[in-house]
């Protein structure tokens, strides 16, 4: 798909975020610190039904054949999972047939106890995190490991999703840089020992731009909540000057103990120097 989209509502023009890495680009204008950046969306525009999405269905499918532990539900998903595979026109009503669907992958959650609780989950392609050690819990121990989510976000994304009601899409993207163009990223490796080999010269190749391009809205029969991850990568070389050089402004302005869990320390000089050298062409 090309560049973001607009969509009429009444007399306001309503931007609609593309399915390229470059349309959504969440580090737009040098913004690393973590935000919600939530946006409504129309619902044709919710999920990549191009080309690309036999593609990414058929490396999902050897990943839960590898990899079951990609596809988990509880039990209580059980009808989640049936309207959720009816929505994306699955083959069967399973979260298989489901995940298989779509070129994204999917999540369900349900409220309970005034939280929301993650019950299933079809997570090929994850960004360092295991579906299992999630499945189950509320949405607060779910982002525990990120440092600001507690302070920052944790009472606006419960907000979100204690309020969100069918019918109504929101969508937001997030980014991360990596030391590669893997899909299912799960390193075994701490984040600052993973960029060694990146310098100056080579970070257009070495580095990766990792975004992901997230979809929430209810199911209004289960009362479930579907979140939705696309992935999309690209080598920092990928990227327009300008975009480079709002992702190095981006990687700058991170908080110290967020900066230290991507494994930021470790890369920001040679991305800066990259993007020096850029405006010398």
């Amino acid at each position: 798909m090309g560049a973001a989209r607009q969509t009429g509502h009444g007399d306001e023009m309503v931007p609609v975020p593309g399915f390229a890495l470059a349309d959504m680009a969440p580090f737009r204008g040098g913004r690393g610190a973590l935000r919600l950046g939530l946006s409504a969306l129309p619902e044709r525009c919710w999920r990549e039904t191009g080309a690309a999405r036999a593609a990414r269905a058929a490396a999902k499918a050897v990943i839960f054949d590898a990899a079951p532990e990609s596809l988990v539900a509880l039990p209580i998903a059980d009808a989640a999972i049936a309207e959720l595979a009816a929505l994306v026109g699955a083959a069967a009503p399973t979260l298989r047939d489901a995940a298989l669907a779509t070129y994204e992958d999917l999540c369900l959650l349900l409220p309970q106890g005034g939280a929301h609780v993650l019950v299933a989950g079809a997570v090929a392609f994850p960004t360092d995190w295991q579906l299992e050690a999630k499945i189950g819990h509320p949405l607060a121990a779910i982002h525990a490991p990120i440092p600001t989510y507690a302070d920052r976000l944790a009472t606006g994304v419960d907000h979100v999703f204690r309020n969100l009601a069918p019918g109504r899409m929101l969508t937001r993207a997030n980014w991360n840089i990596l030391e590669t163009d893997a899909l299912r990223y799960l390193p075994a490796v701490p984040a600052m020992q993973r960029f060694g080999h990146v310098t100056a010269q080579n970070a257009g190749e070495t580095l990766f731009v990792r975004v992901e391009r997230q979809v929430l809205h209810r199911l209004p029969k289960s009362n479930a909540a579907l979140f939705s991850i696309g992935v999309y990568v690209e080598p920092l070389a990928q990227l327009s000057p300008a975009l480079a050089r709002d992702l190095a402004a981006a990687v700058a302005s991170l908080p110290d103990a967020e900066a230290t869990r991507r494994g930021a320390p470790a890369y920001a000089m040679a991305l800066a120097a990259y993007v020096r050298r850029l405006a010398t062409l």
